[in-house]
């Protein structure tokens, strides 16, 4: 695996919810934390945030997947912030 994909992230996803959808706004938020608490990479930074963090590949497809599942159960946007902690090398 590249140095670079071994840097680690961290993502902070916030769920804009609607009450307009199918579902409810609560239910929106869990759909989003039921897929971050899935990835094993999330912790609950406030009642429609989470964070995720580890290495860049597995943080990057778990913030799809977290923002797949919020957009399904009917959020109207999901924020995203995505930072590194570090730095690593390219070419290794």
């Amino acid at each position: 695996m590249p140095g670079y994909e071994r840097a680690p992230v961290s993502a902070e996803l916030k769920v804009v919810t609607t009450d307009r959808a199918e579902r409810t706004p609560q239910e929106q938020i869990e759909a989003a934390k039921e897929a971050a608490g899935a990835s094993g990479l999330a912790h609950e930074a406030a009642p429609d945030t989470m964070m995720l963090s580890g290495n860049r590949k597995e943080v990057l497809e778990a913030t799809v997947k977290v923002m797949e599942a919020a957009l399904n159960a009917g959020a109207n946007a999901i924020e995203v912030k995505v930072e590194t902690e570090g730095d690593a090398d390219r070419f290794q």
